[in-house]
């Protein structure tokens, strides 16, 4: 009973101060419609959660079906809310999964059925960028960070490690690709991405390292948010640079500085 109350009152307070964070685009599924409504997308996004979910991680999955919606209409972006008190609803769904009620939320990928899916890794913090890279890691859907460009990325991938002819050609080919978008924000970040090739082609892959403290002390220091938000898209493009393995000599940099 006294958690029935104190639920009912956590509900009003959150509807009346505004604590609860709304989450746009997020289809809710209870124990009736849950299977049925997972089999009609090729992906789904789904949130295990309290009733009523607040806080920063929902808030970040909120962003993320923002962004997911923008972007594709083959996941679906879902919230389950467990109640642990009354008729105790989604309770079994919960357990069915094996979600653990005290590590709230537990995040599933679905593919297509109710028995193919995939956790969110629970080393890894809710974020809006951390679950972009776990749809995109996990299915053939892109959900880039913000300021990405998906043309862009396919075509720099492994890009450090690359001939330094191959880079060359590379930068002229994307700056073809440039001339041929449309929204000036989208110019801008291509724009962005060719510096960056051009600065790796000349310092080498140090360069990355480098560049990303940089930015990340300047958006530490005392900047406006609209040069923070320009800070972090710089950030997010440098990343796509980055290499799991440095394959390219450093030696070939070095001998063409002492030149």
């Amino acid at each position: 009973m006294f958690k029935l109350l104190l639920a009912i009152l956590l509900a009003t307070l959150q509807a009346k101060l505004g604590w609860a964070i709304s989450c746009g685009g997020c289809v809710d599924l209870d124990e009736i419609n849950f299977d049925k409504t997972i089999v009609r997308f090729p992906y789904a996004l789904v949130k295990f959660d309290i009733a009523f979910p607040y806080g920063e991680k929902h808030e970040a999955f909120a962003e993320f079906s923002k962004a997911a919606h923008k972007a594709t209409a083959e996941l679906l972006v879902a919230t389950v809310g467990i109640k642990d008190y009354g008729e105790l609803e989604n309770k079994a769904l919960g357990e069915r999964f094996q979600v653990d009620e005290k590590q709230f939320p537990g995040i599933f990928l679905f593919k297509g059925n109710v028995d193919q899916y995939i956790q969110f890794p629970a080393h890894l913090d809710v974020t809006l960028d951390n679950l972009k890279s776990f749809v995109s890691s996990n299915t053939p859907l892109y959900i880039g960070r913000e300021g990405n460009l998906k043309q862009f990325n396919d075509a720099i991938k492994n890009y450090a490690n690359k001939e330094d002819n191959q880079q060359l050609a590379l930068i002229q080919k994307m700056i073809a690709e440039q001339q041929k978008l449309t929204q000036p924000e989208e110019q801008q970040n291509a724009k962005v991405y060719i510096v960056y090739m051009r600065k790796i082609n000349e310092h080498g892959y140090v360069f990355v390292e480098e560049e990303t403290k940089r930015l990340l002390r300047l958006k530490a220091g005392k900047v406006t948010a609209a040069k923070k938000l320009e800070l972090q898209l710089k950030l997010n493009i440098l990343e796509v640079f980055r290499v799991s393995k440095l394959t390219k000599a450093a030696q070939e940099k070095e001998d063409k500085a002492e030149l």
